[in-house]
């Protein structure tokens, strides 16, 4: 019989033989990139003895075998498959709630109601539902009904920004504090919920951590990044742990280390049962080929070498892609651009000036506009807000600041002009323009079909098969570029 004792954090195992210790070994580890190395033949610099492989499984000498607790499921799951009997005995304890403040009702989806149950009854666990579902009005009940201290963790500085919005707009100015590094955590500690990124919530000390019950982790598909490890290890205290995300797996090879935290499904929801409800709209996604040379002699690495040159600074890629998103606001659309680099989008906002009808002289802003971190950020809100209530700005082009965590509801066309094969950016950035609005029936997504680069020729069909494995898309093809108008003239209004 295996004794897996569980705590918040670790899980020590008691009984285990080396067999199963050594299955779990093998399973229980992700390669690191000297690991990916070895295995590609590549010699690194430097000799460490070290095979480069990660593992989750800790066999010290002097304590019983431990790993994260968010790989229990796993462990159970291969204990059972090889006929190991195992008892689970719950170290945990579970805090008392708080009563909610009487008044507040945050109106709710059905499928909201459900979450929030199941992730009261739970404790634990992950909240998986796409993008423009609603995650953070979920969330915001189900930490009201706990009404426990609360630290809410999102990765970048304008998550933040929006959720503590949310959150004020639910329950007043004083319920909780965005915190901005650690200077201030004092006073923040009285707060119901202190609301923060990653980075300042690594920098926080023991002592405002003992002040927290509860921990929402936001875009969770980030927390496989070590940053978040070392947060954890200050919340062995806390019962209660939530993350919640649209993409819940990895593009990359360390998706145990985002299990290790947390790895059970509380609540899912998948964009089909989205779109039958009224909360998503079709959207058609086309591919453009790229006609040209092929590129060639520009090295090994994307940045600097077929990423610069074979999309982000490639003339007839541009030229592609300014063309669509003008025919596209042509035809009623509004139109969002996504770039690779802050080259590239000056580069596409030069081509659409030439292009659009220009503003008038009493303008804020140009009928293009280019968001990046360059930006300003009241500018950036500025611009969002013209580009989402007038016509002012006819065309919205943005780097990954205008990625995840940025809701621009009234888009109904994305021209995904970044190229890359990421997955889990891929699939955030797709649902930019299919949230269900008042007179919008469907959205357009306008790829390109990179054939001048092997490697990006790689990337563009693992695009393509994100696309293709989404079932609320219908996905074309086009064999030449110049079809790209008769193919716009056949779908259906947009609006």
């Amino acid at each position: 019989m295996i004794y897996l004792s569980v705590e918040n954090n670790r899980t020590s195992m008691t009984g285990a033989d080396q067999y199963i210790l050594g299955v779990l070994d093998r399973e229980l580890c992700y390669p690191s990139p000297i690991a990916l190395a070895n295995q590609a033949g590549v010699a690194l610099p430097g000799e460490t003895g070290w095979d480069g492989w990660i593992r989750l499984l800790h066999q010290p000498k002097t304590i019983p075998p431990w790993f994260p607790t968010g790989l229990l499921p796993h462990v159970v799951r291969h204990c059972t498959k090889h006929g190991y009997e195992h008892q689970i005995m719950d170290a945990r304890e579970r805090p008392l709630t708080d009563v909610p403040e009487p008044g507040v009702k945050i109106p709710l989806r059905d499928y909201q109601e459900e979450a929030v149950r199941l992730a009261i009854r739970d404790c634990r666990g992950v909240l998986d539902m796409p993008p423009r579902s609603g995650k953070t009005r979920t969330m915001c009940e189900i930490q009201h009904q706990l009404h426990l201290n609360t630290i809410w963790i999102a990765p970048t500085d304008r998550i933040v920004t929006q959720t503590q919005r949310v959150l004020e707009g639910f329950f007043g100015q004083h319920y909780s504090t965005h915190l901005v590094g650690a200077k201030n955590e004092a006073p923040a500690g009285g707060s119901k919920v202190v609301v923060c990124t990653a980075a300042t919530a690594a920098r926080l000390s023991p002592e405002f951590y003992k002040t927290r019950q509860c921990v929402v982790v936001d875009e969770w598909h980030h927390a496989a990044a070590p940053t978040y490890k070392a947060i954890f290890e200050h919340l062995d205290h806390c019962y209660y742990r939530y993350g919640m995300t649209g993409t819940f797996f990895r593009s990359g090879e360390d998706e145990l280390a985002m299990h290790a935290l947390l790895s059970t499904t509380i609540f899912k929801i998948t964009s089909t049962e989205l779109l039958q409800r009224g909360y998503l709209v079709p959207s058609y996604v086309v591919f453009v080929p790229v006609p040209g040379k092929k590129v060639r002699g520009v090295g090994t690495t994307f940045q600097t070498g077929h990423g610069k040159h074979g999309i982000h600074e490639h003339a007839i890629r541009q030229q592609l892609a300014a063309h669509a998103a003008l025919m596209l606001w042509r035809t009623g659309r509004k139109v969002l651009v996504l770039v690779g680099t802050k080259r590239q989008g000056r580069m596409l906002r030069d081509i659409l000036l030439a292009l659009l009808p220009h503003t008038p002289e009493n303008a804020q802003f140009e009928s293009v506009e280019f968001v990046s971190t360059d930006t300003v950020r009241k500018t950036q809100g500025e611009i969002l807000e013209s580009f989402e209530g007038s016509e002012e700005v006819k065309v919205l082009i943005g780097t990954s600041i205008l990625g995840e965590g940025v809701d621009l509801p009234t888009a109904d066309a994305l021209v995904y002009a970044k190229g890359e094969k990421a997955e889990v950016t891929l699939t955030q950035n797709m649902y930019r323009t299919c949230t269900a609005q008042p007179g919008k029936t469907n959205a357009v997504i306008v790829d390109f079909g990179d054939r001048h680069h092997r490697r990006l020729l790689e990337h563009s069909q693992a695009r393509l098969k994100v696309y293709y494995e989404e079932p609320t898309f219908s996905v074309s093809v086009l064999d030449d570029p110049r079809q790209f108008p008769g193919w716009i003239q056949h779908l259906p209004p947009g609006r």
